[in-house]
């Protein structure tokens, strides 16, 4: 009987399920869709020397899996296919983080002992700042790393600028092919994922749940491999990532939490909510035996640390609804960087600001929306002053995002077209010069079609 429905459950779609119901009974199940998001887009010029463009892509193609045992063990699975996205940024292509292969995203097994006590392991979202914690579905600004403008400073521009000798204290040899130390992007928690191209995530355990009614507490403990994980050459010794992240609603005035693991950028007015978030996380990197760049010749160890603290806040008043968020990120003792005779530990600090006012009433057959985003962030010891080498200068990068949205079907169906302006300021543009072409400010157009089945 069992085989009996599931096989009719394959060819069924269940109203509250994004995508097909598998199921074997009624603890039983697995939930299976897919995600895509197409862009077409107006590429600004990087570097002094490089061209525009106008590009169509396949940003992301997602299959995933989301189901259970029984009440007590679920799983679920990301899997991100390539769009082939191999050519380099000469004008004619843009990266914009896009998948150069297949990927496993996430794939996860979770423990619901109760609802303020689970426990999951295996590869998923690290529960440090909103962003990483968000799906790249629900993001406001639909960007899946939320700071394009870094990644194409570092992937374009470093290739745009690369040289076949070392032409300032901050270009690194990369088998005879010199290009400048990438901006280090205080958004992006300490994570393993950010060695192989899956920046928000971690391979580890995490302890996590719910507290009191409508979620006024939420929290997170995790162990993970980190960013400076042993096997990958960052460490002397096996020194695994710690962290923490706690969630507080005031229920008391009306306010509900997100209690599920997965926090999102909005939820359509649909929940009045106001959650306070602080974060941290902490990995010993023991460079007695690491000849690594973070290391810089040091014998010593370090604690690389990352706080961060964010705010949301979303309320329907009539058939307007604002949304706002903010955060602030820091990110310390990341190592060491060396000039001449001075040795610092890198810092990389920033925050954004980011606000939605959706129109509830449909007009045609969506909801329009309007999102305006800012994001400051700073690198501090770190990059070296090429005009004293034995000091080091600090360096911002300045990125504003305005966008339409159109929510045909909220995150399931959606349009978005804006603009991201990006500005290195005029000491990033300085020591990331190669004495003939350097970086440039920056404007990307934007048009995103999403849907989730």
């Amino acid at each position: 009987m069992k085989k009996v429905i599931f096989a009719l459950a394959f060819c069924l779609m269940v109203p509250n399920s994004y995508g097909v119901l598998l199921k074997a009974s009624n603890d039983k199940f697995a939930d299976v869709g897919l995600k895509l998001s197409i862009w077409a887009q107006d590429n600004g010029k990087v570097t002094t020397n490089d061209h525009k463009s106008v590009n169509f892509s396949v940003e992301n193609a997602r299959l995933y899996f989301a189901g259970q045992i029984n009440p007590v063990v679920q799983f679920g699975a990301n899997i991100d296919f390539s769009d082939n996205n191999v050519l380099t940024p000469d004008g004619s292509a843009r990266s914009h983080d896009k998948m150069q292969y297949t990927i496993v995203k996430d794939a996860f097994i979770n423990f619901k002992f109760k609802k303020s006590f689970q426990v999951t392991t295996g590869l998923f979202l690290d529960p440090w700042s909103r962003i990483p914690l968000e799906d790249l579905y629900s993001f406001i600004v639909p960007i899946e790393d939320y700071n394009p403008g870094v990644s194409e400073i570092n992937v374009d521009g470093a290739r745009l600028l690369q040289t076949k000798y070392a032409v300032n204290p901050n270009y690194l040899n990369y088998d005879g092919v010199y290009k400048f130390k990438p901006f280090i992007k205080p958004l992006v928690p300490l994570t393993f994922g950010s060695d192989v191209g899956n920046a928000f995530r971690d391979t580890g355990i995490a302890i996590w749940g719910d507290v009191a009614k409508h979620t006024a507490l939420k929290y997170y403990i995790m162990v993970g491999n980190g960013r400076y994980d042993y096997q990958y050459g960052s460490n002397a010794k096996s020194n695994l990532k710690y962290g923490f992240r706690i969630e507080l609603t005031p229920t008391f005035l009306g306010y509900k939490g997100e209690p599920d693991y997965v926090d999102k950028d909005t939820f359509f007015g649909k929940r009045k909510t106001l959650t306070f978030s602080f974060a941290y996380q902490q990995q010993k990197i023991d460079c007695s035996n690491a000849l690594t760049n973070i290391c810089n010749g040091q014998t010593s160890s370090t604690t690389a640390k990352a706080y961060t603290f964010d705010v949301l806040w979303e309320q329907k008043f009539g058939d307007f609804v604002p949304n706002f968020q903010a955060a602030w990120l820091l990110q310390k003792d990341l190592g060491f960087s060396k000039a001449n005779n001075n040795i610092s530990q890198p810092e990389a600090k920033g925050y954004y600001i980011q606000t939605q006012l959706l129109y509830d009433r449909y007009v045609d057959i969506g909801k329009p929306a309007l999102v305006l985003r800012y994001e400051e962030d700073e690198n501090k010891n770190y990059y070296i002053n090429p005009s004293n080498q034995n000091d080091f200068i600090n360096t911002k990068i300045f990125m504003t995002d305005l966008f339409l949205n159109y929510y045909i079907k909220g995150e399931n169906a959606n349009v978005s077209l804006g603009v991201q302006f990006v500005n290195p300021d005029a000491n990033l543009i300085d020591v990331t010069s190669n004495g003939e072409n350097t970086l440039r400010a920056f404007n990307d157009w934007s048009l995103a079609f999403r849907t989730v089945f």
